[in-house]
């Protein structure tokens, strides 16, 4: 039976080797990931390709749901917006964005770990306060201080992203249908918000 995740924050990897087993433990299951489905991986076969004990493992992350959460998450905060201002914000965000989605999707079980596990986190989590893809977003967009409506638009942008991206996963959509769409929703969410 799969460990329920718990309500609990996972400890913070302080000394240097903390963080490198911790590193480990992503690359294990990106590497499992890649290979296989997520039901078919165990937290236990994450430890053991990390190299590291299964209580190491549930100290940073209470469950394999949390691991994939993180994968996720530790590829969003890799995402580095273009340095140069746009010509056109709604470009360049359904570009950027366009070719973040490819990249996930290169991987099918890999994403489809991600994206179900991030749902399951947040789900049993609550609120974050967690903006990382929004200021990518506006950053892409050559936004440096955001209105209100910005700030919507590039929230919305995230948001019908994840959504096709679970579609995506779930087999409702193939991958070049979920690239057009996120590429149309983003020039229409961001010129709906235009930067004065």
């Amino acid at each position: 039976m799969p460990r329920i995740a718990e309500r609990r924050p996972g400890a913070k990897p302080v000394t240097d080797e903390q963080q490198a087993r911790r590193a480990a433990i992503l690359k294990a299951a990106v590497r499992l990931g890649k290979a296989k489905e997520i039901d078919r991986i165990s937290a236990q076969e994450i430890a053991a390709e990390a190299g590291v004990a299964l209580r190491t493992l549930y100290r940073y992350y209470p469950s394999k749901q949390h691991v994939f959460a993180a994968v996720l998450t530790e590829r969003v905060e890799s995402f580095r917006p273009p340095a140069r201002r746009p010509a056109d914000a709604g470009t360049a965000v359904a570009d950027f964005m366009a070719q973040a989605c490819k990249d996930m999707l290169r991987h099918k079980h890999l994403a489809h770990a991600m994206i179900t596990s991030t749902q399951a986190v947040r789900a049993q989590s609550g609120p974050t306060g967690y903006h990382a893809m929004r200021d990518i977003i506006l950053a892409t967009a050559g936004v440096r201080h955001p209105t209100e409506d910005q700030i919507r638009a590039a929230r919305l942008v995230e948001q019908v992203t994840f959504g096709v991206l679970t579609w995506t996963v779930g087999g409702e959509l193939d991958p070049q249908q979920a690239i057009a769409d996120i590429r149309l929703a983003c020039r229409l969410l961001m010129a709906a918000a235009p930067d004065h």
